[in-house]
C-alpha cells in the first residue's frame, strides 16, 4: 500500500496527462482495496461481502492501454520532428557539400591555369628564348652585314619555334621519333651551325634505336633540357669543345650528358639557391616526368646530366 501510494506520488509531480490518468488509475485501485479492507474487517458482512478488487483488472487495462496509446503517438510526433530536422540537416549539408565541390572545382580549374602559365612560361623561356639568344649571336658573329634572306630565314626559324611551343599542349598525344639519332637532329642541326661559327666543335653521340622508348613528353622535356643547355655553353661557358651523348643504363634509366671545356661554374649553388632561371627550368621540367638534373662543373670541365628513369611497365617494348 505504502508502495502505490509512493507511485502516486511521483505520478501527481510528473505534469503529463498519461501521468495523470496513471494516478488517477493508482487511486482507483487504492480506493477498491481500501472498500474492500474496510468491508471484509467487518464480521457482520465479511461473510456476504463480494471483493471489488478482482473487477479492476479490466480498469487497469484500459487505462494501461490508453496511456500506451498516448505515449506512442507523443513518440511518433518525436520521430516525424526528427525525421523533419534530420532531412532539414540533410539539406543544409548538401548545399555545404555542393558549395564545398563547387569550391573545389574553382581551385581546380585555377591551378590548371597556373600550370599552363607555369608551363608556358618554361616553353618560351627554353624554346623561343633559346631561338632568340642563337639568333642574336649569329648576328652579333656576323662578320658582314646580313642579307634580307637570312633575316628571313631567322625569323622563319623563329616562327616554327613559336609553333612549337603553341603546339606543345598536345605533345602527349604526338609521335615519338622512331630513334634517338632522328629525335635530335633538329636540335642538332640548329646548334651546329652556330657552334661552327663560333670556332666550337661538337660531337654528337646517339645510339642507332630506343633500348627503352621514353613517351612524347619525355621527348619533349629532354629536347627542352638539351637546348638549354647548349643555349648556356653557347652564352656563357666560352668552351672550345662540346659533347653530347644518351645512353641507356640497366635497368631502366635514360642519360642525356652535355659536357664542355668552358669556365664552368658553382653548381652547388645554382642547384641550392636557385640562382640560374634555365638551370630550374630544367630541373622542374625532369621532375615532372621523373627525372633528376644532375651537374658537376670546375674549370675546364661542366658535365649536365638528364637521368630519366624508365617504367618498362607503362614502356612500348623495345625496338
Amino acid at each position: 500500500m505504502l508502495g502505490l501510494c509512493n507511485k502516486a506520488y511521483l505520478a501527481y509531480k510528473s505534469p503529463k496527462t498519461e501521468v495523470y490518468l496513471l494516478l488517477f488509475c493508482l487511486t482507483l485501485i487504492g480506493f477498491f482495496a481500501g472498500v474492500d479492507v474496510f468491508r471484509l474487517s467487518n464480521a457482520a458482512t465479511a461473510s456476504l461481502y463480494q471483493p471489488l478488487s478482482p473487477y479492476t483488472s479490466p480498469v487497469i487495462t484500459l487505462f494501461i492501454a490508453i496511456i500506451l496509446g498516448m505515449r506512442l503517438e507523443r513518440n511518433i510526433q518525436k520521430i516525424e520532428k526528427f525525421n523533419q530536422d534530420l532531412e532539414l540537416k540533410v539539406f543544409e549539408v548538401s548545399d555545404e557539400l555542393k558549395c564545398s565541390m563547387s569550391e573545389k572545382h574553382y581551385l581546380e580549374l585555377e591551378n590548371v591555369r597556373l600550370q599552363e602559365r607555369i608551363h608556358l612560361s618554361h616553353d618560351l623561356h627554353d624554346g623561343l628564348g633559346a631561338s632568340l639568344v642563337r639568333s642574336m649571336i649569329m648576328v652579333d658573329q656576323s662578320e658582314q652585314n646580313m642579307s634580307n634572306q637570312q633575316f628571313l630565314s631567322m625569323l622563319k626559324l623563329l616562327r616554327d619555334d613559336l609553333r612549337q611551343i603553341i603546339d606543345s599542349g598536345s605533345s602527349i598525344g604526338s609521335k615519338v621519333p622512331e630513334n634517338p639519332k632522328i629525335w635530335v637532329a633538329p636540335v642538332r642541326h640548329r646548334f651546329s651551325q652556330l657552334m661552327d661559327e663560333m670556332d666550337i666543335r661538337s660531337k654528337w653521340d646517339f645510339p642507332n634505336e630506343w633500348v627503352f622508348e621514353p613517351n612524347s613528353l619525355q621527348c619533349l622535356t629532354l629536347m627542352r633540357v638539351l637546348e638549354e643547355s647548349l643555349t648556356n655553353v653557347i652564352k656563357h661557358s666560352q668552351a672550345e669543345h662540346v659533347s653530347v651523348s644518351m645512353q641507356f643504363v640497366p635497368p631502366k634509366q635514360l642519360v642525356l650528358k652535355v659536357q664542355d671545356d668552358g669556365i664552368g661554374f658553382q653548381a652547388n649553388s645554382v642547384l641550392e639557391h636557385g640562382m640560374s632561371i634555365g638551370i630550374r627550368s630544367m630541373q622542374m621540367r625532369l621532375e615532372r616526368v621523373g627525372g633528376q638534373l644532375k651537374l658537376n662543373s670546375t674549370p675546364g670541365y661542366t658535365l649536365i646530366q638528364a637521368v630519366l628513369t624508365l617504367d618498362p611497365a607503362h614502356l612500348n617494348s623495345p625496338r
